[in-house]
């Protein structure tokens, strides 16, 4: 040590050690950030960083090198072999790409491999180096010397690498210190190595000429080396801007751009992992309702439009340690963590503030509604999980009950959730066991009295829970995916039946949107009509305008394949939500229904009479029959008898039953005869 540091002292210039050791620490430091991303590149874009850092480390322990020799002063005329000077730079380079590359690896022992590597890297450089350098005097060497050179770099470079494979804090400085002294290290005691005994004083480089070299090789080299790590600081902070949209792609909605389902529970977690914070939590699920109009009428770029506004009142309306997110579709939960139940009071009331004003838009105007469930923590949960799951339970509470105001999880609702699932599984084995039964509803013509047809309506007897209501288990086939295979079951049942009637009435069939969206339907209708023997033309198949409008092209190719076939069409709940004459316009239907709903109104509501009215002229003028639901009472057959529709359905004629009706029983119900209806019409 003492003749290393001799050496220094005596034989070199102060200030260019200084230049050199600032090149090789700023060197060092522009080798590790490059290290940095080859261990994050992958294929081709690997290999690039690997030969860019080996460059800059070879340059590195070659500019260290050739200013620090220009600091030795030999005391003897000193030429420099440009060739093997050109070939130590080359070497240091050449013998860097294979131990940055294994340094990278994710073997075991990879750093402390590839860092050795580099130390051989670094001593090859030197000693070339040393051969390049030819001074007028005899060179004795202290083989061991050169021998703990050797092996002061491999070991410093080795350990400055292997702490880069470890998560040890300030690791990075650490190894731009090591590797910084791998090379001084080498390099000084390589020096001390070296003993020259002058032959000659004579001219050789002077003492300017080695300060110029010096500070022009430092510069050259530092400008290489800068541009490398400038190259790694771009790339990182690219990666790094890439790194954090990706992570906000992933854990926000990208059309709300509000936290989505992964941000929310994470949000939700870490405030169950705070302590002394607030000394309440709800979660609170939010169901837009009357949204799905929205979307079927003016299509789904309406629908996000609606709710990105949506999104913009709910963020404005937030508060201090109060969260909105949208978990998917028309879905929005929120968080907020309170004090007093108050807060929380307040907090439901602003939310629901949020759908009180219509939303105005260019092309349309929509209101809706939501239906609210609220779970609070940890009287009803003690985890994210649990409490989300209560509150939506809380939220298909509400939604069911048709109630605009907050609904809270009470246990109760757990024996409700049991229930309905437990009924999606008995409705699964009912499908596959044919379980159900079909019902027919009359329809006959407002002119004639005849009958012209039955609606199929499916029947479910339970074993256990009797009698089901479709309405529902209708909407749980739907949500369970199991309306498709209920469907094609109700449509071979009608077929069949209806083939066996002795007289030759059609038969309606409900489509459902997800059955008119299958791609096997049309195959599925001929099966039907060809095993059955039930002609095309008795079978009518009755849609509601939102299947149409959920894939329009679709349908519409559906729909025509279908009328092609020779079966009728119809258009099922006209007059409920928007009813569009774009459809009527598009799709050939034959037959228009007037809704239950809408036809209960024309008893007191004028308005209701008009519309009725402009629709059975409409139909008449398309040639589209007009049907009217619902009919229970006498005096709503004089009136849509009255005001142009051709047929009728009700109770008033007959409710849904096994059994066919009598025709003659039916004229008598209606109080009709052939003679006094065609009178009735034709006053009209």
């Amino acid at each position: 040590m003492m003749r290393v540091a001799l050496c220094i002292a005596q034989e070199h210039d102060a200030r260019l050690i200084a230049l050199a050791l600032l090149v090789c620490l700023i060197g060092s430091s522009a080798t590790i950030q490059l290290f940095g991303r080859i261990k994050l590149a992958s294929g081709k874009s690997r290999l690039g960083w690997v030969l860019l850092a080996a460059v800059a480390t070879g340059t590195m322990v070659w500019a260290t090198h050739f200013v620090a020799m220009m600091a030795f002063r030999a005391h003897a005329p000193v030429v420099l072999d440009p060739l093997l000077t050109l070939l130590s730079l080359l070497a240091a380079i050449g013998l860097a790409v294979p131990g940055l590359a294994a340094a990278a690896s994710r073997k075991r022992w990879g750093g402390l491999a590839g860092g050795g590597i580099v130390g051989i890297a670094i001593s090859l450089m030197h000693y070339l180096g040393m051969a390049a350098y030819r001074v007028d005097g005899i060179v004795i060497w202290a083989w061991g010397y050169v021998v703990a050179s050797v092996l002061l770099s491999v070991a410093l470079g080795a350990l400055a690498f292997h702490l880069l494979t470890t998560r040890r804090p300030w690791r990075r400085i650490h190894a731009v210190l090591l590797l910084s002294l791998a090379v001084a290290a080498l390099h000084f005691t390589g020096m001390a190595a070296m003993s020259i005994t002058v032959l000659k004083l004579g001219d050789g480089l002077s003492d300017l000429t080695m300060v110029g070299l010096a500070i022009a090789t430092a510069v050259a080299s530092l400008i290489i080396v800068g541009c490398a790590a400038i190259s790694a600081l771009i790339d990182g902070h690219t990666q790094s801007e890439s790194y954090r949209r990706l992570r906000r792609m992933a854990l926000h909605d990208g059309l709300t751009d509000l936290p989505n389902r992964m941000s929310f529970i994470e949000e939700l977690e870490r405030r169950f992992l705070v302590k002394g914070g607030y000394a309440c939590m709800a979660v609170v699920m939010m169901d837009l309702s009357r949204f799905k109009v929205v979307n079927d009428t003016y299509g789904h770029q309406a629908g996000d439009q609606l709710l990105m506004a949506l999104a913009a009142r709910l963020t404005a309306l937030l508060k201090p340690e109060e969260c909105v997110g949208r978990l998917g579709g028309d879905e929005f939960a929120a968080i907020i963590s309170y004090d007093e139940p108050q807060d929380l009071t307040d907090f439901l009331d602003r939310l629901r503030t949020a759908f009180v004003a219509p939303f105005v838009f260019d092309r349309f105007t929509a209101a809706i509604g939501a239906n609210i469930g609220v779970a609070l923590a940890v009287h009803d949960g003690f985890d994210a999980d649990a409490l989300l799951a209560k509150a939506d339970l809380a939220m298909y509470r509400a939604k069911s009950a048709h109630s605009a105001e907050p609904c809270f999880y009470d246990a109760e609702m757990d024996d409700a959730a049991r229930i309905r699932r437990e009924l999606v599984a008995d409705l699964r084995t009912a499908i596959e066991t044919e379980a159900f039964e079909l019902h027919f509803q009359v329809q006959a013509a407002v002119a004639t009295g005849e009958i012209t047809g039955y609606e199929a309506l499916v029947r479910w007897h339970h074993p256990a829970r009797g009698m089901i209501s479709p309405a529902a288990f209708i909407p749980l086939a739907e949500e369970s995916g199991e309306i498709v295979p209920l469907s094609i079951w109700i449509l071979r049942r009608a077929c069949f039946e209806a083939a066996l009637w002795p007289d030759q009435h059609n038969v309606s069939v409900n489509l459902s949107p997800k059955h008119l969206s299958d791609p096997r339907l049309i195959d599925t209708v001929r099966a039907a009509l060809a095993d059955s023997g039930l002609p095309a033309g008795r079978l009518t198949l009755e849609l509601t305008e939102s299947a149409i409008i959920h894939d329009r092209r679709f349908a519409l190719a559906q729909l025509r394949a279908l009328k092609a076939m020779g079966i009728a069409i119809a258009l099922d709940d006209f007059g409920v939500g928007y009813s569009s004459l774009d459809v009527l316009r598009s799709v050939p239907f034959d037959c228009i229904k007037l809704d239950a709903s809408f036809v209960a109104e024309i008893e007191h509501d004028e308005q209701a009479v008009s519309i009725l009215r402009s629709v059975a002229s409409l139909g008449a003028t398309l040639q589209m029959r007009v049907l009217a639901e619902g009919i229970e009472e006498p005096s709503q057959l004089s009136i849509v008898a009255r005001e142009g529709c051709s047929a009728i359905q009700g109770y008033l004629i007959g409710r849904p039953s096994r059994t066919l009706a009598d025709p003659e029983s039916i004229r008598q119900t209606m109080m009709l005869k052939p003679r006094s209806i065609s009178a009735i019409t034709s006053a009209a």
